[in-house]
């Protein structure tokens, strides 16, 4: 296996960045062309959301995406206003019959949107569907920040359960000024959710500081990111944005170059 077919793209509608997080800049880069110019062969995409108008036809987006190994569609905003009823997760295994290279769904911001207020019953009610039903299984992957945990003891114990009911993690660092604390934080998120798989998410947009990225800050997280890769402990990295991609801003030039130099490496499967 190449070290490439380890990592995903968040993919969102394009354009959906113009003119927001301190982008004063137009993009009208598709997930399916960040995908080639970062050269990756997975994505999960992401539709949800009211700051940009846009309809998201599914159908054309996974047509878009045939030759791509792995594809996932975020099912937060579905679950979010669900209330108990798993009926929602039928599109998703409708999609799934139809397209072979999707292989799971992804709940963004997890913990911000449902916190404690939804049960780990209805939770797991949700996963149960998702891993045994008449299509296929799908995996769900949560994200989840570094701000949101290892601050408060209690806290992270009543989280715990709610890790455990997915089958994998991917630890985001929503502002560059905490990428220090990532080895730190990653520790911490073992123990509280041992034997899980894991991913890490890349920002190359600085969301959280509403400005550029530095690749610096890029270099030293794929870098990172890589040895816990071929150590086994973690099973991917996902970058963020094909939205800002064609926009000539420093981070993605790391990405790309990175990639170059590292994506062709062969590592266990």
């Amino acid at each position: 296996m190449l070290l490439r077919e380890k990592f995903w793209l968040w993919g969102h509608p394009e354009g959906w960045y113009n003119n927001s997080y301190g982008n004063t800049k137009a993009s009208r880069m598709t997930p399916m062309e960040a995908c080639l110019y970062l050269g990756i062969t997975n994505t999960f995409m992401v539709p949800d959301g009211d700051h940009v108008n846009v309809q998201v036809n599914r159908r054309q987006y996974n047509k878009s995406f045939k030759t791509l190994q792995h594809v996932g569609w975020e099912f937060g905003h579905a679950f979010q206003d669900a209330n108990g009823d798993t009926s929602g997760v039928d599109l998703f295994l409708e999609d799934a019959k139809e397209f072979p290279n999707i292989s799971c769904v992804v709940f963004d911001d997890f913990i911000v949107r449902k916190g404690f207020q939804a049960s780990i019953e209805e939770t797991n009610q949700f996963h149960e569907k998702f891993r045994n039903n008449d299509v296929k299984r799908l995996d769900t992957w949560m994200v989840l920040y570094t701000k949101e945990y290892g601050l408060d003891e209690a806290a992270d114990q009543a989280m715990m359960p709610y890790l455990a009911a997915f089958d994998g993690i991917i630890m985001w660092t929503w502002e560059e000024k905490d990428v220090h604390l990532i080895p730190e934080k990653f520790e911490r998120l073992k123990k509280l959710a041992p034997g899980k798989r894991f991913m890490f998410g890349c920002y190359l947009w600085n969301f959280g500081e509403h400005k550029e990225a530095t690749a610096e800050a890029v270099k030293w997280q794929l870098d990172w990111y890589r040895e816990r890769i071929l150590a086994g402990e973690a099973e991917g990295v996902v970058f963020h944005t094909n939205t800002m991609a064609d926009l000539d801003y420093e981070s993605y030039d790391a990405a790309v170059a990175w990639m170059e130099e590292h994506g062709d490496e062969e590592i266990p499967d």
